[in-house]
């Protein structure tokens, strides 16, 4: 599943719920972002290495495959300026923390959260990657 929206920024975000995806491609194309979706870490992994990089990945943790940890560490070795977040509800908050400061991510959202919290966290992650 693809889809994109005029916008000087990408967005690749991850997930194997399809209800996400579309939920998440309207939110940031409304940001003008270019918004790029897929069903799994493989999908995104091959997007990563037959595209120009994107400025920020988004990753559910809880996938089938490949966890969002370990895909994310994938695109860290292939696109080390590309800006990450991990998204789960599989963890409590100070072990997240903990995985996202050993894997060297940039950010991570809570499940549940609120759209005003995803639109902030990647925002955010946006104008640092302009940096």
């Amino acid at each position: 599943m693809d889809s994109t929206s005029p916008g000087n920024q990408t967005l690749l975000y991850v997930d194997d719920d399809e209800d996400t995806l579309v939920l998440m491609k309207e939110v940031f194309s409304s940001e003008n972002y270019s918004v790029i979706t897929k069903l799994s870490g493989k999908e995104g992994l091959k997007y990563i290495e037959e595209n120009e990089p994107v400025s920020v990945v988004v990753s559910d943790f809880v996938m089938r495959g490949m966890n969002g940890l370990e895909f994310l560490k994938l695109v860290k070795a292939r696109s080390p300026k590309t800006k990450l977040c991990l998204c789960s509800g599989s963890f409590d908050r100070g072990t997240l923390e903990d995985k996202v400061k050993d894997q060297e991510i940039d950010g991570f959202l809570m499940k549940p959260v609120l759209i005003e919290k995803i639109l902030s966290t990647i925002n955010g992650l946006m104008e640092s990657q302009e940096s």
